[in-house]
């Protein structure tokens, strides 16, 4: 039998090593997420209205971010690529959320971001839309809930119908931990009512209050005549409700709103028509720019706290991006800029 020798050995060895190090690199988390910039989504294929197919000279983009649990070589790479970032993980997940909990919410939000943008849309344009809620879902539970499950619909508290998280919130407020409330819920398609104890939530300011121990998301559905269909595909987050909107409007108005010029934006939307703030749109300014879009629709700062107007400007002049950016406070400010734009092809 052959033995190695010493020097036989030594190459071995330090292959093996190498492979390691190299494994620990590309498979050793951090408590970081990277984020970098995602891609600028054409709108039009995701939006079906029915018996208005799209006739548009330009293009509206939805904008995203691209965002991934971090291992160790993304230390090295955040240091060196001047697109990629570090996270800390407690800045992405709440308090106790799973990276599935973490997704589900992300899709429920998106849901909720293309109703808003429907009924912006509908009630822009004049066209019949009717919202029914549904009721309170139980999105996932916290801080030992009891007698509730993730899945259940709210639909009463106290016998009153429950029409908004803010108004199951503000009806709680008023209780104290450890008091028992009548809830009805529907579960796998079955009403049931249940006598829940109240425990006890930690609120922003330190202070405790009273709550169903839920992550609550507000189920609602829609009637649109035209029927309208949106699919998001695996797209998730609110952020792409002012594009959707503007996409969905687009088919119902007569003229084409995009005039022939390529445009990309962010922002969330109320039902009434409101842009509010979103996260990362410094990226979302980049992929923006990558795709060749001339403008950008951003959320226009509002106050002292809002951030986007300025990042997303900011972003633009420090990257020489040949893009302007438009700051907007909601789809009306949005869709007279562009009537004012002049029709172009490209």
């Amino acid at each position: 039998m052959n033995s190695w020798t010493k020097r036989e050995r030594i190459p071995v060895i330090a292959f093996i090593g190498l492979v390691a190090v190299i494994g620990a690199l590309f498979l050793v988390p951090i408590p970081y997420y990277t984020i970098s910039p995602g891609s600028a989504e054409d709108v039009s294929p995701l939006v079906n209205v029915k018996g208005h197919p799209p006739d548009e000279q330009g293009d509206f983009y939805l904008t995203t971010v691209s965002m991934k649990e971090g291992v160790l070589i993304d230390y090295l790479y955040s240091f060196l690529s001047g697109n990629v970032d570090l996270i800390p993980e407690e800045k992405v997940l709440a308090e106790g959320e799973s990276d599935e909990d973490y997704e589900r919410r992300q899709a429920e939000s998106m849901q909720m971001s293309q109703n808003h943008a429907v009924i912006a849309a509908y009630r822009y344009a004049g066209k019949p839309v009717t919202v029914r809620v549904r009721g309170i879902e139980v999105l996932r539970l916290i801080n030992g809930s009891v007698g509730l499950e993730e899945g259940d619909l709210i639909t009463q508290i106290e016998h009153q119908p429950v029409r908004s998280v803010e108004q199951l919130t503000g009806y709680l407020s008023r209780k104290k931990a450890g008091e028992t409330v009548r809830v009805r819920v529907i579960r796998q398609q079955t009403p049931r009512d249940l006598m829940v104890r109240l425990t006890s939530l930690p609120e922003t300011n330190g202070k405790e209050k009273a709550g169903l121990g839920i992550v609550p998301v507000l189920k609602t559905e829609i009637e649109t005549d035209p029927a309208v269909r949106i699919d998001s595909a695996k797209i998730g987050g609110p952020s792409a409700g002012l594009m959707f909107s503007l996409e969905v409007l687009n088919r119902l108005m007569p003229e084409d709103l995009t005039r022939g010029y390529r445009i990309a934006g962010t922002g969330t939307i109320s039902p009434d028509g409101q842009v509010g703030q979103i996260g990362g749109i410094e990226y979302k300014i980049t992929a923006a720019a990558e795709k060749g879009a001339e403008l950008f629709f951003c959320p226009a700062d509002k106050t002292p706290a809002d951030q986007n107007e300025k990042l997303a400007k900011a972003t633009v002049k420090a990257k020489k991006f040949p893009m302007k950016v438009i700051p907007v406070r909601s789809l009306n400010e949005a869709v007279e800029y562009l009537k004012r734009l002049p029709s172009q092809k490209h």
